[in-house]
């Protein structure tokens, strides 16, 4: 339930407070900072959920979430479109066959993500994921 609910936020604060977590959501990043900078209540959603493990590669494109703990933060999660193309390649049954796949970079770690109809994966950095294109699809990116 509350990874469907992280995955549905535009922009929000995710405040952990022992097994709990409460969450202010926002239309987009901007009014997210407001918020934060000049204390302006301007919070589109809240809630609070029973805590449980996330993973945040799955948010929408640009949402930003903050991650705090006992009042102070531990993380930020914000994943941008770098890439979106197609990759022609031959299935397991020696088929042409298509994928439209996105690529999105993390703005606060070296994270990528790449991202089809089926397939949702997180590489640690660049070099991982051009490994995984190469050995799957036998393909280069210059992205």
């Amino acid at each position: 339930m509350l990874q469907n609910r992280v995955n549905e936020l535009d922009s929000g604060i995710l405040d952990i407070l022992g097994d709990k977590v409460y969450i202010t959501g926002f239309t987009r990043e901007e009014m997210l900072e407001s918020h934060l900078t000049k204390g302006i209540e301007n919070w589109s959603s809240k809630g609070l959920y029973d805590y449980q493990d996330l993973e945040f590669y799955h948010i929408k494109n640009r949402a930003l979430l903050i991650v705090r703990k006992d009042e102070k933060e531990i993380n930020r999660y914000q994943y941008k479109p770098v890439y979106r193309g197609t990759i022609q390649f031959k299935d397991n049954d020696g088929k042409v066959a298509s994928i439209t796949f996105t690529i999105r970079k993390s703005s606060y770690s070296d994270h990528y993500h790449f991202l089809t109809e089926k397939t949702s994966l997180l590489f640690s950095n660049r070099d991982e994921l051009d490994v995984y294109l190469m050995e799957k699809y036998s393909i280069e990116y210059s992205y």
